[in-house]
């Protein structure tokens, strides 16, 4: 996928996943989702994980989890530092299930997101899926409206007694590139 310009800073491109990238990605996993959209006080480049995120078995083995499913793992490279992550894997009724986004917090309002987005859209598409459906939740509010923007529709909410936050699920029908 080719490199775009990127407001204050270099040439972002989304590619696919490399296992090399694997301890980074772990990092940036592990980075704050939650709170102010942009900070740049968290430094590039990022210093790789040791070891996968416990609470994410599937970052584990990304190739496994995501691309032996049928799906695909994207990520955002901006110069030479990875700084966004997203991965597809096949649903129900031929619905992408879009998971594990995030964007590293200093680049934050920059486009990287959207382009990270349009990315694995795009190779829904091509894999053959005709939408997407992900979730995020409402102690996220920068996420949900990032989503929205996007033209992802709120079809759920689900709480729980033990949560603090709400979680909302959205989807999005996908159109075919014209002509195919």
């Amino acid at each position: 996928m080719r490199g775009r310009p990127v407001p204050a800073s270099g040439m972002l491109t989304i590619r696919r996943f490399r296992d090399p990238d694997a301890p980074v990605l772990w990092a940036l996993n592990a980075l704050p989702n939650i709170g102010a959209t942009a900070d740049g006080s968290i430094p590039l480049p990022l210093p790789p994980a040791a070891a996968p995120p416990v609470g994410f078995p599937d970052l584990a083995d990304v190739t496994r989890s995501f691309v032996h499913t049928g799906g695909d793992f994207l990520v955002g490279e901006l110069d030479g530092h990875l700084v966004a992550m997203g991965g597809i894997r096949p649903g129900t009724g031929g619905v992408a299930e879009v998971l594990r986004i995030r964007v590293h917090p200093a680049t934050r309002r920059r486009g990287i997101g959207r382009a990270l987005m349009t990315g694995l859209e795009r190779r829904a598409v091509e894999l053959g899926m005709r939408g997407t459906h992900l979730d995020t939740a409402t102690n996220q509010p920068e996420a949900m409206a990032f989503y929205e923007s996007l033209g992802y529709r709120e079809i759920g909410r689900e709480h729980r007694p033990e949560w603090t936050w709400t979680l909302v699920y959205y989807a999005k029908t996908l159109e075919p590139p014209p002509g195919s």
